[in-house]
């Protein structure tokens, strides 16, 4: 009796340990995908936070001078880049990019996705940014406001904007004639989701790409 006792002790210890060495094997795995995953986000040129970040309240104003908060970026993920109308190198070139992106993502019947461009010079009118916007993609929606809303959201989502005395982001120049000089901001995209958190960012150079396998990937692991 006494043996019959231990060897089903003996076999409940093994079944124990057999299912601990399961366990993290299963845990190393899904450490190594992890790590994996990752890397390939980095390829693309994308970085997530390991949790989502939340956003303040936003207080911005389209191109069809309606206001603009955090609640239009409910319910659809969110590409969001910081430029000017008058930009003479990476917005425009960032911007078609984009709209390549976004004209093949339509065409292969994804969910629809907001493009956000924020100006960063406060001469960009509504309607300036709009009539901007047209030659790019007539969805993305273009955004202005006051220097210090504009500034408060480059903020959350780590953009640094400005005005500098020589370029300082990506091989900028001044625009035409403009009396204010260079214009300096960040020129890398945030990525908010449906709940309007910020979940990671795209630094450049951007490629439509580029930016279409690390949302897969990033769509793919929320």
């Amino acid at each position: 009796m006494a043996a019959i006792r231990l060897n089903r002790t003996a076999w409940i210890a093994f079944a124990l340990l057999n299912a601990l060495l399961l366990a993290l094997i299963f845990f190393l795995l899904q450490i190594r995908a992890e790590r994996a995953e990752l890397a390939q986000l980095n390829d693309f040129g994308a970085a997530v936070y390991p949790e989502p970040l939340p956003l303040e309240e936003i207080s911005l104003t389209d191109q069809a001078g309606q206001p603009f908060g955090l609640d239009r970026m409910r319910g659809a993920w969110s590409l969001v880049f910081f430029g000017f109308s008058n930009c003479p190198d990476m917005c425009p070139l960032t911007l078609s990019e984009l709209g390549d992106f976004y004209r093949a993502r339509a065409e292969s019947g994804q969910p629809p996705l907001n493009v956000l461009f924020v100006s960063v010079d406060p001469a960009d009118t509504p309607e300036i940014i709009g009539e901007y916007l047209l030659g790019f993609h007539p969805d993305f929606i273009g955004l202005s406001g006051t220097t210090g809303n504009v500034n408060a959201f480059a903020g959350q989502l780590f953009v640094n904007t400005g005005a500098a005395e020589s370029s300082v982001h990506g091989g900028h120049a001044p625009p035409a004639g403009s009396p204010e000089g260079f214009i300096s901001h960040s020129i890398h995209m945030g990525l908010i989701n449906p709940s309007g958190e910020l979940v990671g960012l795209l630094r450049p150079p951007h490629r439509a790409d580029d930016i279409a396998r690390a949302l897969e990937t990033i769509f793919r692991r929320a």
